[in-house]
């Protein structure tokens, strides 16, 4: 695919207004046009451009006949050596303008993992299973978004996961506390020793989930979980099992303009799993978006989650309304692009 005549990229202006709000337009448009509908905020697409994880030299706008028509936003993982790209576009030519904003993400990628090389994966490992051993590039996009997955195919990208986006419709739903298991009980997080032991709750629950870094600093952790949108250290709570901490469940504010409640991360070890601890927390969860005048219970799953995680929200009435295919580029021969 040839990239646009007339195409030019630039840095994000990350000072200006008017450059922010231009950002979230071709953000909501592209999602608009892919699939009908968007819940981007002008917090979300400002966090994903200025929190820990940005790599703020690398984002650009692409500009075409002088109008902003494309973003590229760039995050990184140092501790996983995952680089995170979101190529938005609007227009006739927009998956063109993606493909072109995917190389030079690809390019800064490459400047990344050349400045800390990687000891790199063992011989015969899946280039495409993601490894700290190794510097790998990850892009997310909608399933049924036929140009980006052409310009992201091109570029040798391969899917490696699906994704699920989940709603749960909690109108007629009790504001009441449910029921607990036999022994379970949950509590706010409260000081520093409880964040603590959070994050240790989040790495021991997903440490054989999809991704390389569920084990990374807590610092970093931490630093990333304040800086998202709507987050709200009073929707913090872990999971308590005999006074024994087994489990932790993050909520935000983030999708609160659409009349959701989002389910962050949910996360149980598996010592304690088997007991109903998440499908209480998820009650738990349903009742207190009722009692915030919500109207939703949203959330994200790995669709092939092998912890049960899937059809435990199918149960519960979670219906899926979007799926979104991840897709990775081993950081082999990405300098040569």
């Amino acid at each position: 695919m040839e990239t646009p005549p007339g195409v030019s990229l630039r840095p994000v202006d990350l000072s200006s207004a008017s450059e922010m709000e231009t950002a979230f337009d071709i953000v909501v448009g592209c999602e608009r046009a892919a699939v009908g509908w968007t819940d981007s905020t002008r917090d979300s697409v400002r966090a994903d451009l200025t929190g820990p994880d940005a790599l703020v030299d690398a984002h650009r706008i692409a500009v075409v006949g002088g109008d902003a028509v494309g973003l590229l936003i760039v995050e990184v993982d140092r501790h996983g050596r995952e680089v995170f790209l979101d190529a938005y576009a609007i227009g006739d030519d927009a998956a063109a303008v993606q493909e072109a904003l995917m190389r030079s993400g690809l390019a800064s990628a490459a400047e990344l993992a050349s400045a800390d090389p990687a000891p790199g994966p063992p011989a015969g490992a899946d280039p495409y299973a993601l490894s700290p051993l190794m510097w790998q590039v990850v892009a997310a996009g909608y399933e049924q978004d036929a140009g980006y997955r052409e310009a992201l195919q091109g570029l040798a990208f391969h899917p490696i996961r699906r994704f699920w986006r989940m709603l749960l419709d909690v109108r007629g739903v009790s504001a009441d506390e449910p029921t607990p298991p036999e022994g379970v009980s949950r509590r706010l997080v409260s000081g520093e020793a409880d964040r603590r032991l959070m994050h240790a709750l989040f790495a021991e629950s997903f440490a054989e989930h999809f991704g390389s870094s569920h084990d990374g600093p807590f610092d970093d952790w931490m630093a990333s979980i304040e800086a998202l949108p709507g987050a709200d250290p009073s929707q913090w709570w872990l999971a308590m099992l005999d006074d024994v901490p087994v489990g932790v469940c993050l909520l935000d504010d983030s999708k609160a303009e659409f009349g959701e409640s989002y389910v962050r991360t949910l996360g149980v070890v598996p010592a304690a799993r088997g007991r109903g601890i998440a499908t209480w927390l998820l009650r738990c969860s349903a009742a207190d978006a009722v009692r915030r005048g919500r109207t939703g219970l949203a959330l994200s799953v790995d669709g092939q989650n092998t912890t049960g995680a899937t059809a435990l929200y199918q149960s519960l009435g979670f219906t899926t309304r979007q799926v979104i295919d991840v897709w990775c580029y081993p950081l082999l021969n990405a300098s040569s692009r």
